[in-house]
């Protein structure tokens, strides 16, 4: 068996042609070579109202599941497996500033004009990226949404706003957006041609549509992490256990063809490769690979537990045996594997 390595960054699409391209940037690539220099400088073990489809966080009553020792949104309860506690928070605090180095310190990639009245991002998470992009285009109304709330801060931008909200419903935004960015959503979206019908809809002609995600298995381009190691097998595993409760951790791969059914065109592609480690050779690739592997030790655990226990049939406690293995094979710095993005 093979993995198909396709990384997938960004992936931009519009309602209508228009000459337009992106602007350069610089990312790390989809070749990382492997930095032979010792590495002991670098620390890499730390681990307005909507209808009934969105609800103020104002008013929102903050519910929430406990289980595994994590806790959980109440709100559409199981439709996204990671947690929302304070350990969470800082996890994607920091994965939102791998993206930051990886986009070489923007925030998207399309080519939007500074003019824009409306965005939205879906899944916002933290909030930190719609904060960011309010700051930046004070003429925009910024909403955030995400099944988890009230996790974003309150201080923000009188431009930014967040909802609770499920994407996966039909969408019922009073105003068309000029850009919607999505990142990081895979295992939250079981039907994603209905998804980019709904982001079709909402966008005003001309409007663009970001999609930051990844894209399962990782890879090893140099042979150092067989198929067989523990951290390959929990990638199979993983996949294996995603498909079986509807979620398809490859779908990244199909946006183009998804986008292009939806109504899209000008569909434009970027990709890169996040290093699990700092293996490579550069500073940025080094201090992404060392932020990327905090990231996935802190993850760890969360994005296993429930597939594991629910979907595969394994106790806590095998679970947790299983994953001390995955870890120590994720720390060997003889592995030099990546996360196609």
């Amino acid at each position: 068996m093979e993995w198909d390595r396709e990384p997938i960054v960004a992936l931009n699409a519009r309602l209508r042609v228009r000459s337009a391209n992106f602007d350069e940037i610089s990312l790390i690539g989809t070749t990382l070579e492997v930095d032979s220099e010792p590495m002991d400088d670098v620390d890499s073990t730390n681990g307005e109202d909507l209808d009934s489809t969105a609800t103020s966080l104002a008013s929102a009553a903050t519910h929430y599941r406990y289980e595994h020792g994590r806790r959980y949104h109440a709100y559409k309860d199981g439709k996204y497996h990671l947690p929302n506690d304070e350990q969470e928070i800082s996890r994607l605090e920091l994965q939102h500033r791998i993206w930051y180095l990886t986009l070489n310190g923007r925030s998207h990639l399309a080519p939007i004009p500074e003019s824009i009245t409306n965005a939205l991002d879906v899944g916002c998470g933290t909030g930190s990226w719609a904060i960011d992009f309010a700051t930046m285009y004070p003429s925009a109304e910024v909403i955030g949404t995400d099944l988890s709330g009230p996790i974003q801060p309150t201080n923000v931008p009188p431009n930014c706003t967040f909802l609770i909200d499920d994407a996966t419903a039909d969408w019922a935004f009073p105003k068309k957006f000029d850009f919607i960015h999505v990142r990081m959503i895979s295992i939250g979206i079981k039907d994603w041609p209905r998804f980019f019908n709904e982001c079709f809809k909402s966008l005003k002609p001309g409007g663009w549509v970001e999609m930051q995600e990844w894209s399962a298995p990782f890879g090893c381009d140099d042979g150092s992490a067989p198929l067989d190691t523990p951290f390959m097998r929990w990638g199979s595993d993983g996949k294996g256990a995603a498909a079986k409760a509807g979620l398809d951790v490859q779908a990244a791969k199909k946006f183009p063809i998804y986008l292009e059914q939806s109504g899209f065109v000008d569909v434009q592609e970027t990709k890169t490769k996040w290093p699990l480690g700092p293996w490579p050779r550069g500073k940025r690739e080094k201090k992404i690979g060392e932020l990327f592997l905090k990231d996935m030790l802190e993850a760890l655990r969360a994005a296993s537990i429930g597939l594991y226990t629910r979907v595969l049939g394994w106790t806590e406690e095998a679970v947790d045996e299983w994953l001390e293995e995955v870890k120590k094979d994720m720390l060997d710095p003889k592995r030099h594997t990546y996360m196609p993005m």
